[in-house]
Parts: structure tokens; C-alpha cells; sequence
């Protein structure tokens, strides 16, 4: 995958956490992914790990918008991105908060994911 199709892929990544969708993000990913988000805390693997992981954003947040701030290419199959995050959780609270992913893809799929990011931060913003 080249550069330009990991960005793509990073894009759509996005736009699935952004729509809450669920059929979209799991399209994205290998059967055998890992995901840790946040790294060091959680560790999602294949399809029934991506449902849980996403069951928590649907039960955590009305609205979540991410961005991309920066990307920087890591060769065939790595790509490091940093992004911020507005978003407001089903008790009306807000939250702001950054960290940077690594994507790894095997073929045109997301193969692992390791985000770096402060959950407990995000947790003080939105706790009732």
C-alpha cells in the first residue's frame, strides 16, 4: 500500500469513528487485527474485540469528531498519524483531547493499531 492509500484508509478510518459506524469500521480492518486504544490499558483482537471497542464509542458519546493534525509515512505498511479529538458524551459533557495512532496495514486492510493518548484525561472532561 503506498503512501497516498494509507492516508486514504487513515481518512476512512476517521470517518467511521466520526459517523458511528459500525459496518464501515469493521470493513476496515484484517480478521486477525489487534487494536490498543489506548495503548497499554485495552487490547481489542478481530471482529469481536472491534464490536466491543466500538460498543463503548456508541455508549460513551453523542457526538465525536476527529481530526487529523499530522502524518508521517513509515514505509510500506506503517503509517503514524496525530489527531485531535472534540467531542460531547451522552451526559452533555465535552471533552478535547489528542495522541497519536500507528497504523499498520497488510494488504489494503488495518492489520494493527496502537494509539497513544491520555484516557484518564478524557475521563475527567466527561464524568458526571
Amino acid at each position: 500500500m503506498d503512501y497516498l492509500q494509507q492516508v486514504n484508509m487513515v481518512e476512512d478510518y476517521l470517518k467511521s469513528l466520526n459517523n458511528l459506524d459500525l459496518d464501515q469500521y469493521l470493513h476496515l480492518f484484517t480478521p486477525d487485527c489487534v487494536v490498543n486504544d489506548p495503548y497499554g490499558s485495552a487490547e481489542f483482537r478481530g471482529e469481536k474485540g472491534l464490536r466491543k471497542f466500538f460498543t463503548g464509542m456508541t455508549e460513551t458519546w453523542h457526538f465525536f469528531e476527529m481530526r487529523t493534525d499530522s502524518v508521517y509515512p513509515g514505509g510500506e505498511d506503517r503509517l503514524a498519524v496525530r489527531w485531535s479529538v472534540s467531542g460531547t458524551a451522552k451526559n452533555a459533557k465535552t471533552a478535547e483531547f489528542s495522541g497519536i495512532s500507528v497504523f499498520q496495514f497488510a494488504g489494503d486492510k488495518i492489520s494493527r493499531l496502537d494509539a497513544y493518548w491520555h484516557l484518564g484525561n478524557m475521563l475527567a472532561q466527561i464524568r458526571e
